[in-house]
């Protein structure tokens, strides 16, 4: 039997609550790390935006 898709709800800007940073705000490494080491679903919000710091960004890409 096939094991139900893992879905990720997001809420924008909340890794950004969660640090203390205005939206908009670089996130650092040492932000990164902070979360990961309080677990969770703070851990998992820093692993997507660890992630995402690979992905193409398009509007990155224009300038």
């Amino acid at each position: 039997m096939a094991r139900a898709l893992m879905k990720l709800h997001l809420k924008k800007n909340q890794l950004h609550e969660d640090v203390g940073k205005a939206p908009g705000a670089k996130i650092t490494e040492a932000d990164i790390a902070t979360e990961e080491a309080k677990g969770g679903v703070f851990a998992k919000r820093a692993q997507f935006a660890e992630n995402a710091k690979k992905w193409n960004h398009q509007s990155k890409a224009k300038r």
